[in-house]
């Protein structure tokens, strides 16, 4: 993904390093850690690949709730959109 948007070519980081960091962002966060947020944030990979990866992530957990919940998943991207987030989880 970054040779696409930036034109330079740069090692890919794996799946695996992408899920890690993301899930080190989001553990900080929840528990109100900006530097371990920012320390997992400047680990040196690629900004536009984390950010695909969280999304990514974000719409695993909202499939797999709908699916916890017994609701079609179409169902709960439409109940997202319309309600927001305050009900989620």
């Amino acid at each position: 993904m970054t040779q696409e948007l930036t034109g330079i070519e740069l090692d890919e980081p794996s799946t695996a390093q992408l899920y890690q960091v993301v899930l080190d962002m989001a553990q900080a966060a929840k528990a109100g850690n900006t530097s371990g947020w920012l320390a997992a944030r400047y680990s040196g990979l690629p900004l536009e690949d984390l950010a695909y990866t969280c999304t990514e992530m974000l719409g695993i957990l909202i499939e797999n709730n709908a699916i916890r919940e017994g609701v079609h998943p179409a169902d709960m991207w439409r109940r997202l959109q319309t309600a927001g987030v305050d009900e989620f989880g």
